[in-house]
């Protein structure tokens, strides 16, 4: 029989797992570029884009910061119109699943303004480099060579952009996926075919990437231009390994131009300078005309400020509600963020993933992106027209053949035959409709028979491995950036455990994975000091954490991309762990039945934050609905305080922060909205939190299960809450908090809780008035003024405080736990009975 253990995570080490025989990858020659032939192709267009020679293939180092964890900074409401950040995004701008479900018409261009703050910095390199590092391929030391038939290939294709009227031609579709398939090589891995115009199933919205590509095996003899048109077959997220995006722009859609100066020749420039001191200009002149070329009576004298990122394009928007949802998508910010979607769809809809690469391929204009949880990298633009251009290219589509499943982002030791099983094309049509889906409909992806029966997770146990079998997706998170939280209910699936036996037999457990910074103190660490001081009268707060069975890190292999991007970018990429734990599983708050069981689990919630704090000495920093659990144990439910994943020390919250704020927006403390706050992070901060989780609760909701939309249109501004920035949300709460009228309009259901808040509202309201009044007090009232109380705002915003309005709801006494708080509590009750009097 099994006895596990609570221990601290143990780390596996993985192999490298890029490196292929014909890549002669070695991390010393990153920097070497040898020069490149520029482009012979008679595309005028591209022709002078590529004439650039600090714009051809990424030369210049004209790239922006590298997306870490983003920095303390307020992000704009024009930046996050309708995004909301949860708590595995580190406020980039990704989104959860309730944010989604909540929107019952939503569309494509909705859901990509959630990756507005993911694309706010894009990192470019050179092509060889970009190679390079995401696909450990040495382009000048690959030995490959173009043969007959790929030449052949690639002039099929380039005839096709020729005589091709736009991206929808079917012959454009048919040679560049015949080119794509040809350069496999020895390779018998992936094969690419035609998606568009069929959604992929397993989003809640409905994308359609031009091209992806599915291991070999799932294919078999099928036409690769029609392979998801069947009525019976399908493809859903968890199939898809990497995709190309399809333009027939002229290269417009790829590069960044400046206005069309003439009828024949583009300017290209990447600042706003005034025409006649840009460079182009001069390039323009000196260039030779096309014969019976006119130039335009009236020329531009200004070039068009196109951005070089998404943050550019951001900056320039006015008020958020001017603003469309998600850049047009015939702009090349509107494609990047088309081909981000997708990725996001990848990452978030199919099995766990460390990255995504894909490619945008406009006319004879190709660029690569890479895109994993700490970064999004586009290489420079290669030009097909090029021979040179061709065999690199080619070099890089034979590399992503060659790759292994875990070069192409999958996760380690996890079983998912059903990718490379042709009838899993039909599982599609078992996946909930769109429009009926309450959930993500990648939800169902475990919950089919013949997938739930062969897709399991090994992982680093005592001094072996354990496996469990996958089932329900309970939750994911959505984005690029960030720790892309997955929980997924599953069994044990040990060989050889004993029939009932298993010290896991009888429990209900779930696998949570994560891709966590490598410098985060890991949640076990914190639940097992938790229980070093839970003895005695102090038993009673592991009713309210979560219990945690096992944990560990593996971390990437030495020849990752993740190893190649921390190499080059040093501090500036955040390295992240692949981070699992078994856990117990527990039900959220929207199992509950009564306002009486609201007010029990919120009250828990208190006691259980405040022991924490008090005794092991942590501090929670992400009190949100979703971390807010309910734990059931003989007949009784217990509120839960779930996922310590963004926990700190408490003596060490003026320094373990670093450069980012923690918390899920709409539920952040109002003073962490504004880009003036530099911590630390406080106890009443988390309580602040508390109150808006009951809050928002209590006015959007009729009942714990179900969202009150006709109420919240009609009464209440707080929908806005999780759709807009953080000075959007630094307003409203500064707003709520000194206004001393605000009264709570609680829905039906909820009415009662209109006291708690109240009252909250009130101590809150008076506590920053009192802080208010300290630092702005006379000169000659310095010394006769003791010490401010910032952790309690002086006493009015304390646990003390929260206990005594909280211990009671509608007339009736809720638990309070452990001998310390019911003798506190007694002595609270005749204080107050004294002053009443």
């Amino acid at each position: 029989m099994y006895q596990c253990q609570h221990q601290h995570p143990k780390i596996i080490e993985l192999p490298g797992h890029l490196g292929t025989a014909s890549s002669g990858f070695r991390p010393e020659d990153n920097d070497a570029q040898a020069p490149l032939s520029s482009s012979s192709s008679t595309n005028l267009s591209i022709d002078a884009y590529l004439s650039d020679p600090e714009i051809v293939r990424g030369r210049s180092e004209k790239i922006l910061t590298v997306p870490g964890t983003p920095e303390r900074k307020a992000i704009s409401d024009s930046a996050l119109a309708k995004a909301k950040s949860t708590p595995f995004s580190h406020h980039s701008s990704s989104y959860s699943a309730t944010a989604l479900a909540n929107d019952k018409k939503y569309k494509v261009e909705e859901a990509n303004k959630y990756l507005m703050g993911d694309l706010a910095n894009v990192r470019t390199l050179p092509v060889k480099e970009w190679a390079s590092l995401s696909l450990n391929l040495d382009v000048d030391k690959d030995t490959y060579e173009l043969t007959e038939n790929i030449k052949k290939k690639f002039q099929d294709y380039l005839k096709a952009v020729k005589n091709a009227k736009n991206e929808m031609d079917k012959e454009l579709y048919k040679s560049l996926i015949a080119l794509l398939n040809e350069l496999r090589g020895n390779s018998e891995n992936i094969v690419f075919y035609k998606q568009d115009a069929i959604p992929v199933r397993g989003s809640l919205v409905k994308q359609t990437p031009d091209i992806g590509a599915v291991f070999k095996e799932l294919v078999e003899s099928r036409d690769l231009l029609a392979l998801p048109h069947a009525s019976d077959e399908k493809i859903f997220w968890g199939l898809i390994h990497t995709f190309v995006e399809v333009k027939h722009e002229d290269g417009k859609m790829i590069r960044d131009d400046c206005e069309l100066l003439h009828s024949k020749l583009d300017c290209f420039s990447y600042v706003d300078i005034p025409f006649s001191r840009c460079r182009c200009k001069l390039e323009y002149q000196q260039r030779e005309k096309p014969s019976g070329f006119r130039e335009r009576t009236k020329a531009s004298t200004r070039c068009r400020p196109m951005p070089l990122s998404m943050q550019q394009y951001i900056e320039q928007q006015g008020n958020p509600q001017d603003i469309s949802p998600a850049p047009d998508r015939n702009t090349p910010e509107g494609v990047r963020t088309q081909t981000a979607g997708y990725a996001r769809d990848i990452l978030s809809n199919g099995l766990p993933r460390r990255h995504v690469h894909s490619f945008i391929v406009d006319s004879t204009l190709v660029r690569g992106i890479f895109y994993d949880h700490s970064i999004i990298v586009e290489s420079a633009v290669l030009n097909l027209a090029n021979e040179d251009d061709q065999l690199i290219f080619a070099k890089m589509i034979k590399q992503l053949h060659a790759l292994p499943p875990v070069g192409l982002g999958l996760i380690p030791e996890l079983e998912a035959p059903f990718m490379k099983d042709p009838a899993s094309l039909k599982y599609g049509q078992k996946l909930p409709e769109f429009e009926k889906a309450k959930g993500p409909p990648s939800n169902a992806i475990f919950e089919i028979k013949e997938i739930e029966e062969g897709s399991k997770f090994t992982f680093p146990y005592k001094d072996g491995t354990r496996t469990v079998q996958l089932q329900r997706i309970l939750f994911r998170s959505h984005g690029i950036i960030g720790r892309g939280t997955i929980v997924v209910r599953v069994v044990c699936a040990c060989t050889h455990c004993v029939p009932n036996q298993c010290d896991w037999s009888g429990k209900k457990l779930v696998l949570k994975l994560s891709f966590p910074s490598v410098s985060r103190v890991p949640e076990q660490a914190f639940m097992d000091r938790c229980k070093e001081k839970a003895k005695g009268e102090h038993a009673w707060v592991l009713n309210h954490l979560p219990d945690i069975y096992c944990s560990f890190d593996i971390p990437c292999g030495e020849r990752s991309p993740q190893a190649n991007f921390k190499k080059k970018f040093e501090d500036k990429y955040e390295m992240r762990f692949l981070r699992g734990s078994i856990q117990d599983e527990l039900q959220p708050l929207s199992t509950l039945e009564t306002a009486l069981e609201c007010a029990q689990v919120f009250y828990d919630i208190v006691q259980c934050h405040h022991w924490v704090h008090t005794y092991p000495q942590i501090l929670h920093r992400d009190i949100s609905e979703g971390n807010i659990m309910v734990r059931v144990k003989d007949g009784k439910k217990y509120g839960v305080l779930n996922d310590w994943d963004l926990a700190i020390w408490v003596n060490q919250r003026d320094t373990s922060t670093s450069q980012f704020r923690t918390g899920t927006r709409p539920y952040m403390a109002h003073e962490q909205h504004s880009s003036d706050w530099e911590g630390p992070h406080r106890y009443r901060h988390d309580m602040e939190s508390l109150f808006y989780v009951i809050l928002l609760l209590a006015t959007l909701f009729s009942n714990p299960s179900e969202k009150d939309d006709e109420h919240s249109k009609k009464r209440q501004p707080y929908t806005e809450w999780f759709t807009q920035g953080d000075e959007f949300l630094r307003l409203n709460k500064t707003d709520i908090i000194f206004r001393a009228s605000w009264q709570p309009t609680p829905t039906l259901f909820f009415s009662a809780f209109h006291g708690w808040l109240k009252r909250l509202h009130d101590a809150m309201t008076d506590g920053f008035l009192a802080s208010e009044a300290y630092d702005n007090r006379p000169n000659d009232q310095l010394r006769q003024i003791s010490n401010f109380n910032n952790d309690t705002l002086d006493g009015h915003f304390s646990y003390d405080v929260f206990v005594l309005i909280m211990h009671r709801f509608s007339e009736e006494d809720l638990a309070t736990h452990g001998c310390e708080w019911q003798r506190k509590l007694r002595g609270l009750q005749k204080d107050e009975d004294e002053r009443k009097k």
